[in-house]
């Protein structure tokens, strides 16, 4: 089992071998008593069950039930054929285990390659240059070609007659036995046409059954490796995380297993090393390239008291961090995770693909079945039994039911993978469908199209105060946590302002401050707070008095201070962009009209709802669902309703842990320009779906009509025969994996 998470696990499956395969094994999870749901990968080889909330009284109703869940689900993937597959303690070993099954895999077709070279080379003598040496007949080529063959068939494919066999036992028929059928029945029938006396160019298809198996194995390993390609993308991101970290223990220093650390713990990192927990920096200072994170390429320096990420690379300093988060805690396992379940998942427009593979080799081996019989029918006169069976052993071998199952998996794999790399989180593959449909983007304020964080954009004073009101201020405002007395705490310090201290500090919540600075007596506060305390400001008009910060030197006005939070640069790019791939922004924000307004003025947006509660944001996204899919960006608790609400809910990086975990994308990086990349990938990668389905039914639909001989039969034209259609139902799995493969190229916004 890889995870259980909110009533929900993901499990490692093996034997899986193509669609129908993943379709049987759902079927089997979802008649397991308490689970709500379950979503099979053939790409991934997992297997996602959701329980429902009743489950375990539905455990305790059922007598036959076993006790443990982890049992149940063990129990029903075991019956259909399958087995559960261990975990990797860590993105090494997950690398070892991929490379060890490629190299399987290429071990498998090179030697059935090994056998049926010559024996392609020998038969194509005969036809095509039957005066050569390598045609002439000499005692026992026959039996010698049957037993290369026959090594060909029942050594290099064993596992697959072995998974043929179990699959025609349970009465479910699979990839296996469409391959291995097809190879048997054209050695068996070559063995028993030699026995009959048949001339071996008129009932021998000994190469032909080595040529299916030996293109079914190169092709399932040009899968394979491409299938892992697609992967990469998240298997790059977990080796990020080291291994082991060294832990300062009663005076010195020891190396452990990264599982072994808990919380608390100190960690000693050295300079070029990977930092491997999330914590606080407690001694140290050095520059960490959190480059996976942030996205941004420059690194950034940390020392006491700040916070560093797993995963991110330490500069030229060592550094001693108190652990905050370690294991599953930790915010790449966090983000590995949430990938980890989307690919699991499937977009609604495999659906369709599914219902059709469940029960598709059934269909072609009644297809294979007719085919025969059709041709013994109506045949030609000569080579009638041989004709017959040549069609049939093709249309056997040229359906292709993973091309249907890897069509979608592959793209939701390599999209969500790369989106990773990004800084874009997708919950499912669900969700990347869904986001790219997406007419409305709702957007809050505060955090999402702002800073988030108060900041002085101006001031203005008397002269008659020598030009020092930002210190003397500052001063004041040193010991408030206020926004926007942090603002201008900030700003003086940035200008290298020497901030003195101030005495008799009494402040009026939600009105302002009074303080004494030196033999000065000042007032900080709201417009009305200062004129009901006797001060005669100048002229303003009402967003100027709300924005500003007004200051009373001794009872007269001083000067002012616009604090505001500040618009993302990247914002009004943003919207143009939106605009420009026919999706509506829309601004939805708790603040006054006249702030609301502002800031939808500078990003370019026209719609503005403002001075909306939290409940009352998730009745305007309501609303906008009338006009096409709305997607709600947000950072804060107070978004979470609205994202729930919305159909594509989109956290901000770094906005609150409930907005995250409401969300069903997540921005890593925060920067808006990630949610152009969101939409653009989610597009790029529903139309490679769509490419692969198209490529999947197509091919199918081409293939099996043209292997049983239609146009033979018709115009006397061309029909495939087993070898070529083995070889051709190789390449039409590759194909719809190479088409996913493109999605790893997709570029950053710039």
């Amino acid at each position: 089992m890889n995870k259980s998470n909110q009533g929900s696990e993901e499990w490692l499956v093996k034997g899986m071998h193509c669609a129908g395969c993943a379709g049987r094994l759902e079927a089997a999870l979802r008649g397991v008593p308490g689970v709500g749901d379950a979503s099979v990968n053939f790409a991934t080889g997992s297997a996602h069950v959701v329980w429902k909330e009743t489950h375990n009284q539905e455990f305790a109703l059922n007598g036959s039930a076993p006790s443990s869940r982890s049992e149940q689900i063990t129990r029903a993937i075991t019956g259909a054929g399958f087995s559960v597959a261990s975990p990797p303690e860590s993105a090494r070993e997950e690398s070892l285990a991929r490379a060890a099954e490629l190299s399987a895999a290429a071990r498998r077709w090179k030697w059935a390659a090994l056998g049926f070279v010559p024996l392609a080379f020998l038969t194509m003598a005969a036809h095509f240059w039957p005066d050569s040496p390598a045609a002439a007949p000499f005692f026992g080529r026959v039996l010698l070609e049957m037993l290369v063959s026959g090594a060909v068939v029942f050594g290099a494919a064993r596992d697959i007659l072995r998974s043929a066999w179990r699959a025609a036992r349970r009465g479910e028929p699979d990839m296996n036995v469409l391959i291995g059928s097809g190879a048997v029945l054209a050695w068996g029938g070559s063995v028993l046409a030699w026995l009959a006396g048949v001339p071996a160019h008129e009932g021998s298809y000994v190469e032909a059954a080595a040529g299916i198996v030996s293109f079914a194995l190169f092709g399932r390993w040009l899968e394979l490796r491409n299938r892992f390609k697609a992967g990469e993308s998240i298997l790059a991101l977990a080796e990020l995380q080291p291994g082991v970290a060294c832990v300062a223990v009663g005076g010195e220093v020891r190396e452990i297993p990264l599982s072994s650390v808990l919380a608390g713990m100190q960690v000693c990192v050295a300079p070029g090393e990977r930092i491997p927990v999330d914590g606080e920096v407690e001694e140290g200072r050095t520059t960490v390239d959190e480059s996976w994170v942030t996205g941004e390429s420059l690194p950034v320096v940390r020392g006491p008291g700040q916070k560093v990420i797993g995963g991110t690379l330490n500069g030229d300093g060592a550094l001693r961090i108190r652990v905050e988060a370690a294991g599953r805690e930790a915010f790449l396992q966090q983000v590995l995770g949430i990938v980890r379940e989307a690919q699991s998942g499937k977009p609604p427009v495999q659906r369709m693909a599914d219902r059709v593979s469940v029960h598709f080799a059934f269909w072609v081996v009644l297809a294979a079945v007719g085919t025969v019989g059709a041709w013994l029918l109506v045949g030609p006169e000569v080579n009638r039994v041989q004709t017959a069976l040549w069609h049939g052993l093709a249309v056997l071998v040229v359906a292709c039911p993973c091309a249907l199952g890897l069509a979608t998996s592959v793209a939701v794999l390599a999209g969500t993978g790369r989106g990773a790399q990004l800084g874009i989180l997708f919950r499912n593959g669900a969700v990347l469908e869904t986001f790219s449909k997406v007419k409305v983007v709702a957007f809050d304020k505060t955090g999402t199209l702002t800073r988030g964080q108060l900041e002085v954009v101006e001031w203005w004073e008397r002269k008659s105060f020598g030009g020092g009101l930002l210190g003397i201020v500052a001063a004041a405002e040193k010991q408030s946590a206020h926004p926007a007395a942090l603002a201008v705490v900030r700003a003086a310090r940035a200008r290298g302002l020497t901030v003195g201290e101030a005495a008799g500090i009494e402040a009026v919540p939600g009105r302002g401050l009074k303080a004494k600075v030196g033999s000065e007596v000042l007032l900080v506060g709201t417009a009305d707070w200062l004129e009901e305390a006797g001060v005669f400001l100048p002229e303003a008009s009402a967003l100027e008095k709300d924005e500003r910060l007004w200051v009373a030197v001794d009872g007269e006005f001083a000067g002012w201070f616009r604090v505001a939070d500040q618009i993302r640069p990247e914002a009004a790019a943003v919207v143009a962009d939106l605009r420009r791939r026919g999706v509506q922004p829309v601004l939805i924000s708790g603040d006054n009209a006249l702030v609301a307004g502002r800031i939808a003025e500078l990003a370019g947006i026209d719609r503005v709802f403002a001075g909306v509660r939290p409940e009352g944001k998730r009745e305007i996204v309501r609303e906008l669902q009338r006009e096409g899919l709305t997607a709600m960006v947000g950072d804060g608790v107070n978004d979470t309703p609205a994202l729930a609400q919305a159909d594509v809910g989109v956290a901000m990086g770094g906005g609150t842990a409930a907005a995250r975990q409401t969300a069903d994308v997540t921005l890593i990086r925060d920067d808006l320009r990630a949610l152009l990349e969101a939409l653009d990938l989610s597009r790029k990668t529903l139309r490679v779906i769509r490419g692969n389905l198209f490529l999947a039914f197509g091919y199918n639909a081409l293939a099996v009509p043209l292997a049983a001989g239609v146009l033979e039969a018709w115009y006397g034209g061309w029909a495939p025969g087993p070898v070529a259609a083995s070889a051709a139902m190789a390449a039409s799995s590759v194909s719809v994996v190479l088409n996913a493969l493109r999605l790893r190229s997709f570029a950053r916004k710039r």
